[in-house]
């Protein structure tokens, strides 16, 4: 019996680092717009797929024939066969920026042929077979170092370093001579041999993470873009920057981990430059909010999400011009100074101005404040003030200005379309308006016609939906959505479109070769 003297001298870890904002956080939750989260239950079925995946890439590795020379020796090495398991996946978090990721058990059987020939005063060759293993009752594990960047518009999920640390005498290598003379000593060449394995197996992990890398890049960013469509052509991104926490409180391994994303959003405009929202974050939510959900997946939406939402979209529309021309004649409200609204509002402007037509200013909006309670999202103070000027022929004339001020109620709700397309439908609750008229160069002007008029507005306006496409990788079941303290959340499991052997019961995950 030959011990194999391979001492591997660092331990495993996993560093999550970031080009810009990203840390790991050891179960502290910071405040942000958007938390993706995926449940232990969820993690347990996709670890063992991910076992299995791993396993099947290690067994499939081409193990060549080798032959060589070393010291005089003379050495041919034929028909490899391999056994393998990985048991016991693990990651756990251990502070900020540190996670380890790996397998607490790897077992393996590697028997190849060998013939060895040595010349000194007469040529001897020998043959046999050479069988390299684990031992019962040792410690060998596997892990991996993974980077981990999330940058404001995307993350980059990459292996760099995979590693199998054990204890001396855990791998172990016999050697079975079936001539009738056996003399050489061969254990500086085994120990070659089975160095060459490790590096093999250990490169092939690394290679596996990193051709699955892009679906779970997708599981901890599925939003990027906001699909609105404006006649501006802007386009509008998530902000990604974040990190990822383990839940605090798990009786479960693997635990619920979420990706806290900044959740901003981040302007696009049509010469290319990024604008990003003046507003930050500030509330965060509760553990038990991000932790208690049974679904697979969770995604949980704080009132900063709507206002950068709507600060992007309508900031760079204003300020707005309406002219007369820009109403449809069907419209029961037209721009003109005798139309039955503005001679009932302001009688002095018809005598003053008849039959004139009347441009509308608006400036730029002053965002709302959002909060979220159990039955609605609540937009306060929504401000927008309007200047109203009559067209004569030789100039526009200022009439008067009003201060719009809103205070909204919308509901939300979430339908599937399909099993891979996700609606996000909002609903327009209430409107209480106020309305302030100022610098009237027209008399008195009854601000109550304005309310009435949003009043009946409110009955017809309706806000368009927002469709997701769900990533190819899954459909998605059992879709929910809630209102709660300052969040929306939607929850929904996922059912992965490929095609396993295995299912989330089971728990064997062992492949084995015929060594005989």
């Amino acid at each position: 019996m030959i011990k194999i003297n391979i001492i591997i001298l660092f331990v495993i870890s996993i560093i999550f680092r970031s080009t810009l904002s990203l840390s790991s956080v050891d179960g502290n939750y910071p405040a942000g717009g958007l938390y993706f989260g995926v449940s232990s239950n969820f993690l347990v079925g996709e670890s063992e797929k991910f076992t299995e995946y791993v396993q099947n890439e290690l067994l499939s590795m081409d193990l060549p024939d080798q032959s060589g020379n070393s010291d005089g020796v003379q050495y041919s090495f034929t028909h490899f066969k391999l056994a393998l398991s990985l048991q016991d996946f693990f990651y756990a978090q251990f502070g900020p920026g540190v996670f380890q990721m790996g397998w607490d058990t790897i077992t393996f059987n590697l028997q190849w042929e060998y013939e060895i020939c040595v010349k000194k005063v007469v040529k001897l060759c020998e043959s046999g077979t050479i069988t390299v293993y684990t031992t019962n009752g040792q410690s060998v594990s596997l892990g991996t170092t993974l980077d981990v960047l999330f940058n404001s518009s995307n993350a980059k999920i990459q292996s760099t370093t995979t590693v199998m640390p054990f204890e001396q005498g855990a791998v172990v290598a016999s050697v079975h001579c079936t001539d009738s003379v056996c003399l050489i000593p061969i254990s500086d060449i085994v120990d070659e041999v089975s160095s060459q394995f490790v590096s093999q197996v250990t490169n092939g992990v690394t290679n596996a993470i990193n051709d699955k890398a892009p679906s779970i890049e997708a599981l901890f960013t599925p939003i990027k873009q906001i699909p609105i469509t404006m006649e501006s052509g802007n386009q509008y991104w998530i902000n990604l920057e974040g990190c990822l926490v383990e839940a605090n409180y798990s009786s479960y391994s693997p635990s619920t981990i979420t990706a806290a994303i900044n959740g901003g959003i981040v302007l696009e405009n049509t010469d290319g430059n990024y604008i990003y929202p003046t507003q930050t974050p500030s509330y965060i939510p509760y553990d038990s909010q991000m932790e208690s959900f049974t679904s697979d997946y969770c995604v949980t939406i704080t009132g900063y999400f709507i206002e950068t939402l709507l600060d992007a979209v309508l900031e760079p529309e204003f300020p707005m011009t309406i002219k007369p021309s820009q109403i449809p004649t069907s419209s029961p409200i037209q721009l003109n100074t005798s139309s039955d609204f503005f001679s009932g509002i302001a009688p002095n402007l018809t005598s003053q101005y008849p039959n004139v037509g009347i441009q509308v200013n608006l400036m730029p909006p002053t965002i709302p404040t959002v909060t979220i309670n159990s039955s609605a999202i609540i937009l306060s103070d929504f401000e927008i003030s309007t200047s109203f000027l009559v067209l004569t022929d030789d100039e526009a004339i200022p009439i008067f200005n009003v201060l719009f001020n809103f205070d909204l109620e919308i509901s939300t709700t979430v339908y599937t379309d399909s099993i891979s397309v996700l609606s996000l439908n909002t609903t327009l609750l209430s409107i209480t308006p106020g309305v302030t008229i100022s610098d009237s160069t027209v008399g008195q002007v009854d601000a109550t016609g304005f309310i009435q008029l949003i009043e009946l507005l409110q009955s017809v306006i309706k806000i368009p939906s927002i469709t997701y496409p769900v990533p190819s990788k899954y459909s998605i079941t059992n879709v929910k959505s809630q209102l709660g303290d300052q969040i929306i959340q939607l929850t929904f499991d996922l059912i992965e479109n490929d095609i396993y052997t295995t299912t989330r019961s089971s728990k064997n995950l062992k492949k084995s070769v015929n060594l005989n």
